[in-house]
């Protein structure tokens, strides 16, 4: 089995239950490669270098992290940052992983978004000099041969920009989606801190368990905040022919399992 689990950066995410859970799987035989976010690190460092953390919501109501030059380079420093606590927990569990920066292997490319649209209180604003951006490719050659050697490959939300010559940040989600098209994974599992796409989030049993693209609009009603970018991430790893998607919970002992068996949103084409 190859699979692809991206897990949040947010403060507060506990890596144990996942990271314990994916050595033990890597030691049966099966190739998996992470992908991590690096909000919660990120937030924390601008707090102690008192840089003021601004978040933008587009037209369609999407919140992203508005990354100027001086926070662009503080969010790849907290995204290797993360990635080194990820590779020294693994460590500790017995099994090899290796950190992936996009500058130094090109792994990852990107196009930078030097202008986003802000809406606010009805009105559409420019703010321009952002530093973040989009995925356009993933060089799934890097991640394979680590694979190949049992290594677990971990991938910071970063993407290299050819016409900055910078690392600049992506959305993980959309990372992950693009990465599993690109190595064929046989699935995808997305970790967050709720157990699926909800009709409901004060519901515990609203959960949905299985979706396709067929119902994808009335799908889409149902995601709040943070999903709305998640559901468009696992729309992509769908249509670039990624079996099983999964939005799954990641502070549960074991998500990977539970996921498997269905406690989570499981969605295909």
């Amino acid at each position: 089995m190859f699979g692809v689990v991206k897990i949040g950066g947010a403060e507060g995410n506990s890596l144990k239950p996942l990271l314990s859970e994916l050595a033990r799987r890597a030691q049966g035989g099966e190739k998996w490669l992470l992908v991590h976010g690096a909000s919660g690190i990120m937030d924390r460092f601008c707090r102690e270098r008192d840089i003021q953390i601004r978040m933008v919501t587009s037209p369609t109501g999407y919140r992203s992290r508005f990354v100027g030059e001086r926070e662009r380079a503080v969010f790849e420093e907290a995204a290797m940052a993360y990635g080194a606590v990820i590779k020294e927990e693994l460590d500790s569990f017995g099994v090899k992983s290796e950190q992936i920066h996009p500058a130094e292997t090109r792994s990852v490319s990107a196009k930078r978004k030097d202008v986003l649209r802000e809406s606010t209180n009805g009105r559409i604003r420019l703010v321009r000099g952002n530093y973040s951006g989009t995925v356009t490719s993933v060089d799934a050659g890097t991640i394979l041969k680590r694979t190949a050697d049992g290594v677990i490959p971990i991938l910071p939300p970063l993407g290299f920009d050819a016409e900055s010559g910078l690392a600049v940040n992506i959305d993980g989600d959309r990372l992950a989606a693009a990465a599993a098209g690109a190595i064929e994974a046989d699935m995808l599992i997305i970790l967050s801190n709720v157990p699926g796409l909800m009709k409901d989030l004060h519901a515990p049993d609203s959960l949905i368990r299985n979706g396709s693209m067929a119902n994808w609009e009335t799908l889409e009603c149902y995601a709040q905040g943070n999903m709305k970018r998640k559901m468009v991430a696992c729309r992509e790893a769908l249509e670039a022919g990624v079996p099983k998607v999964f939005l799954a919970d990641g502070r549960v002992e074991n998500p990977i399992a539970g996921a498997l068996r269905g406690d989570a949103t499981c969605l295909v084409h």
